[in-house]
């Protein structure tokens, strides 16, 4: 997959920042957004990924990965849009009071969740 750098100030990398936040983006989606028009599916968004986890998992249940969240809905995801996505949901959990991030899998590939415990 190509690269394309992109150096920005200060001032433009907070614009960015703040104009991503009001789409519900990660600034690098945000680019994608306005040069080709098209969003990730809204069901992919942290707040989406903690509420369908609640559904799905309670704080009995092993530790799971966003995957496990998503079941076959996890395929329709951009590949190459995953770990960004995983980080968002990652840095969003740091204000739940609900999932917390417990390790990686056994593989170091993926990130793994569960329910606080009440």
């Amino acid at each position: 997959m190509p690269i394309i750098k992109l150096s920005l100030t200060e001032e433009e990398f907070k614009k960015l920042s703040e104009l991503a936040k009001g789409e519900n983006l990660s600034g690098q989606d945000y680019i994608r957004y306005k040069i080709f028009g098209e969003k990730s599916p809204s069901m992919f968004t942290p707040e989406e990924a903690e509420r369908r986890a609640l559904e799905k998992f309670s704080e009995r249940d092993k530790p799971f990965t966003l995957p496990d969240i998503y079941g076959e809905e996890w395929g329709e995801l951009d590949p190459r849009k995953t770990g960004v996505f995983g980080k968002r949901f990652f840095n969003y959990l740091k204000t739940s009071d609900s999932i917390e991030y417990v390790g990686m899998t056994a593989d170091g590939r993926r990130a793994t969740y569960q329910v606080k415990k009440g």
